[in-house]
C-alpha cells in the first residue's frame, strides 16, 4: 500500500492540478422533441422535384463543398454591386456559376440559421431560436442523408457557438471544432474562434486524404464576426473599415481555397455553393451587430453555386427572392438523392430551369433574441415578392423593390398589402406551429421533482411571458446598443467603465436578465463576489430556471468559501440543462476538496460523455489516476489533455511527474522542458526538473533549476530542502 508520505510528495509534484474554470454566457440549453410532418401549399412536394441528378447519369457523383462565411452582407461583396473593394475570388466563384442576389436566412443569429439551413426546417420547428440550444437527436441533416448515401463527410468550423455539442454534428463523420474552454477565461463565448486560414488548413488537410471519393464538406469562416482581429500579415487600414478588412482577408483565403482545389482536380467534380448565415447591422437602423432586427441588413445574405463541369447550363443570375432553407433540397436533388418529407424549404431546381411551382412562396424570418436577452418583443417578417411585412408592436411593411434599405415604412399608405401579407403570416404559423411536438422550454417531471428535491419550490414564473409581449424593439435600441457597448468594455478589460453602464442601463430598465448577468461577471472579474451574487440572486428571482444564473452563484458561493451552497447552486443549473459541463466541472471540484473523489470522478466520466474532448475532465481525471499510482490511465488521460489544449503548462508537468515515477526520466525532463517553455516562471515545473537532473547525477543542472524554482516563487518549501540537501546555501 502506497505510504502516505509518498502520496503527499506526489501530490506535490502534480501541484496545480485542480483550477476553478470561469463561467459560460450561454443562455439556458433546451431539448425538444421534434415531430415531423408534410405541409402541402408551401413545402415543395416530393412529386413535384424527384431525384433526377442534373448531370451526366453515367458520370461519378458530384462531391459538394458548402462555405458559409459567417456574418456575411450580400452587400459588401463587389459582385453584389459594392463599390467600396473587390472581393475577386468570390466574384470568380459567381462568374462561372449562378448567384442569388434575394436572398433571406430564418434568423440572424448563427448557430438557429446553421441549423436551419443544413437541416432545412425553420427555428420554430426544429427548437433552436438562439444560440446554445442544442439540436434535437431525432433531427435530419443534410450531412446524414448524404452519408446514407455513400458520401464521405467532414465540418470545419470557425466558431466555438457551433461546437460538436450543440448537435450540428450529426451526420459527420468528422467535425473539426477545435474549441476548449479552458484558458478561454473572461471571454465571451461567441468571440471564441479560430482565424479562417486555420479552418481552410484543416478542410484541405482532410481533402488531401479524402478527395477522391465523393464526399460533403462544410467550411464555416468566422472572422467577419466581432471581435475583429487580423492574423499576422494582414494590416488594418483603419477602424471604420475593420469589417471590411476582414472582408478581404477571407476573400484572400478562399483564393488559397480555390488554387488548391484546382491543384488536386477536385475542383470540376464539385458542387461548391458559398452562402452566409445572416448579415451585420454596421449602424443600418441603429444595429451594430446583428439579432435584435430582422431588417435587410442581417438577413439578407449571398447565395452563389459552382457547379461541377459536367453539370447543365444554368443561369449566371435568379433575382427570384429564396430562404437558406432551399439550399439543402436543392443540393440533394442536384445530386438525384431523394429530398427528406422532413425538410421544409423547396428545390431551386424548377426555378433554375425556368419553370414555378405555381404557388405562393414565403419567406419567413425571426428573432426571439430582443425578446430573450433584451426584453422586449420577439419580431417576425414574412416576404412575398418584393413587399416585405415585420410584425411588431408597430408594425412595418416595405417595397424593397424600391427602398431595399428599408428606409420608408409604408404600412399606413398599403395597409391593404400590410393586412394581407399578415393573414399570410398567421396562416403560415398556424401550419407549422404544430411541428414541434413538446415546447421547448417545457422541464420533464423529473426535472421538476429534482429541482423541488433540492428547495426550489416556485416555478410558476418562468417564461410566463408570451413573444408578442414586451416594448416594440424599435423603442430599446438606443439601451440595447448601449449594453453592447458595455460589454464590449467589460470584455477588453475596462471593468468600471462597463460596470458605470451597465448600472445606468438598469436604473431604466431594471427587466433586462442580461445586463444583471453581465453586471454580476463583471464584479465577478473584480473578485467582488458578494456584489456579483446579487445580480445573479435578482436574475433567478425574475426566472427561477436560468442555468447561467444558478452556476455563476455557485461560482461566487465557491469563491467565498461556500462550498455546500456552490454546490446546490450547480446541482440546480444541472437539474435544468444536463450538458452544462461547466456547472459539473465546478461540482466535480468541489467533491474533490470535499474528498469525495468516487463523486468527482463519476461527473468527469459524464462530461466526457458529453464533450469527449473536455480538457479539465481528462486533466483531472489523470491527475486522479495519477495519484492512485495508474500509470498507464494517467499518461492516456494526460496526453488526450494536451491532445485537447497543447498549450497546457499544467498537464505537461503532471504527464512528466508521471514519467519520472516510470523511472523514464528522458520523457520526464522533455515534459518539464515542455511546460517551462510554456510558462518560464512555472515553480513546480522547475523543481521537477531539478530532481530529473538530480537523479541524472547532473548536480549542476539540479542546482540551477531548484535556484529557478525558488526564484519563481520563494516559498516553495521542497525546493529550498533540495538544495540544503545537496550541501548548497538556499537563497
Amino acid at each position: 500500500m502506497e505510504s502516505a508520505k509518498a502520496r503527499g510528495h506526489l501530490a506535490l509534484m502534480c501541484c496545480g492540478m485542480y483550477a476553478v474554470r470561469e463561467r459560460p454566457r450561454l443562455k439556458k440549453s433546451t431539448q425538444r422533441g421534434t415531430a415531423w410532418i408534410l405541409h402541402i401549399g408551401i413545402l415543395v412536394g416530393l412529386e413535384l422535384f424527384g431525384p433526377t441528378p442534373s448531370f451526366p447519369s453515367g458520370d461519378p457523383h458530384p462531391s459538394v463543398i458548402l462555405i458559409s462565411i459567417d456574418t456575411l452582407r450580400a452587400d459588401h461583396l463587389s459582385c453584389y454591386g459594392y463599390k467600396r473593394l473587390e472581393t475577386p475570388h468570390v466574384d470568380a466563384i459567381a462568374r462561372d456559376g449562378t448567384s442569388f442576389p434575394s436572398v433571406n436566412a430564418q434568423v440572424p443569429i448563427t448557430l438557429p440559421s446553421h441549423v436551419s439551413m443544413l437541416t432545412s426546417t425553420f427555428p420554430f420547428s426544429n427548437g433552436v431560436e438562439d444560440n446554445g440550444q442544442p439540436l434535437g437527436p431525432d433531427s435530419v441533416t443534410l450531412a446524414a442523408v448524404l452519408r446514407g448515401h455513400g458520401y464521405q463527410t467532414a465540418a470545419f468550423v470557425g466558431a466555438y457557438v457551433l461546437d460538436r455539442r450543440f448537435g450540428l454534428n450529426r451526420g459527420f463523420d468528422s467535425y473539426d471544432s477545435p474549441f476548449n474552454l479552458h484558458g478561454q477565461e473572461g471571454r465571451e463565448l461567441g468571440e471564441i474562434k479560430r482565424f479562417g486560414g486555420d479552418v481552410i488548413d484543416a478542410a484541405q488537410q482532410w481533402l488531401s486524404q479524402h478527395g477522391t471519393a465523393p464526399f460533403f464538406v462544410f467550411v464555416h469562416l468566422y472572422d467577419l464576426h466581432t471581435p475583429y482581429e487580423l492574423p499576422p500579415g494582414f494590416h488594418p487600414r483603419d477602424a471604420k473599415l475593420a469589417y471590411d478588412d476582414e472582408v478581404t482577408y477571407v476573400d484572400t483565403e478562399l483564393g488559397h481555397f480555390w488554387e488548391f482545389l484546382i491543384q488536386r482536380r477536385i475542383l470540376a467534380n464539385s458542387l461548391v455553393v458559398l452562402t452566409s448565415d445572416h448579415g451585420e447591422g454596421l449602424g443600418d437602423h441603429g444595429e451594430s451587430t446583428h439579432g435584435y432586427f430582422v431588417y435587410q441588413s442581417t438577413v439578407s445574405v449571398p447565395l452563389i453555386f459552382h457547379w461541377p463541369s459536367s453539370a447543365q447550363s444554368f443561369p449566371v443570375r435568379v433575382n427570384e427572392p429564396v430562404s437558406l432553407l432551399d439550399l439543402a433540397p436543392t443540393i440533394l436533388q442536384f445530386l438525384g438523392v431523394p429530398i427528406p418529407p422532413e425538410f421544409q424549404g423547396r428545390s431551386l431546381l424548377a426555378t433554375l430551369n425556368g419553370k414555378s411551382s405555381g404557388r405562393k412562396e414565403f419567406i419567413h424570418s425571426e428573432s426571439l433574441f430582443g425578446h430573450r436577452h433584451f426584453d422586449v418583443s420577439a419580431l417576425e417578417s414574412i416576404r412575398e415578392g418584393q413587399f416585405k411585412y415585420i410584425a411588431a408592436p408597430r408594425p412595418e411593411l416595405y417595397d424593397l423593390a424600391h427602398d431595399p434599405g428599408e428606409l420608408h415604412n409604408i404600412y399606413d399608405q398599403q395597409k391593404s398589402v400590410a393586412l394581407v401579407l399578415r393573414g399570410d403570416m398567421l396562416s403560415f404559423r398556424a401550419r407549422y406551429r404544430h411541428a414541434s411536438a413538446a415546447p421547448g422550454e417545457a422541464l420533464d417531471s423529473d426535472t421538476v421533482e429534482r429541482l423541488r428535491s433540492l428547495g426550489y419550490m416556485s416555478l410558476s414564473n418562468y417564461r410566463s411571458a408570451p413573444s408578442e409581449s414586451g416594448p416594440d424593439p424599435k423603442d430599446r435600441i438606443v439601451q440595447y446598443e448601449q449594453f453592447g457597448r458595455a460589454s464590449t468594455l467589460g470584455s477588453q478589460g475596462h471593468l468600471l467603465q462597463a460596470i458605470a453602464l451597465l448600472e445606468g442601463l438598469l436604473a431604466k430598465e431594471p427587466s433586462v436578465l442580461d445586463a444583471h448577468l453581465t453586471l454580476g461577471l463583471d464584479l465577478q472579474k473584480l473578485g467582488k463576489h458578494a456584489e456579483a451574487m446579487k445580480s445573479f440572486q435578482e436574475i433567478i428571482k425574475r426566472d427561477p430556471l436560468n442555468s447561467v444564473a444558478h452556476f455563476n452563484l455557485a461560482v461566487s458561493y465557491f469563491a467565498l468559501h461556500q462550498q455546500k451552497e456552490a454546490a446546490k447552486e450547480c446541482e440546480l443549473a444541472l437539474a435544468i440543462s444536463p450538458a452544462y459541463t461547466r456547472a459539473e466541472e465546478l461540482l466535480a471540484t468541489i467533491c474533490l476538496k470535499e474528498k469525495e473523489y468516487e463523486q468527482a470522478r463519476s461527473h468527469f466520466m459524464h462530461i466526457l460523455q458529453v464533450v469527449p474532448d473536455d480538457y479539465d475532465a481528462l486533466y483531472n481525471l489523470g491527475v486522479m489516476a495519477t495519484l492512485e499510482r495508474d500509470w498507464a490511465e494517467a499518461e492516456h488521460r494526460l496526453r488526450s489533455a494536451l491532445q485537447a489544449d497543447p498549450a497546457s503548462s499544467q498537464a505537461h508537468n503532471v504527464l512528466g511527474s508521471v514519467c519520472f515515477r516510470k523511472g523514464d526520466l528522458t520523457c520526464a525532463a522533455e515534459e518539464f522542458n515542455d511546460a517551462i517553455h510554456l510558462e518560464p516562471k512555472f515553480a513546480w515545473a522547475h523543481y521537477n526538473l531539478g530532481l530529473v537532473y538530480r537523479q541524472e547525477k547532473k548536480q549542476g543542472d539540479a542546482e540551477r533549476e531548484f535556484r529557478e524554482a525558488l526564484a519563481a516563487d520563494p516559498t516553495l518549501g521542497p525546493a529550498r530542502s533540495a538544495l540544503m540537501s545537496m550541501g548548497v546555501k538556499a537563497p
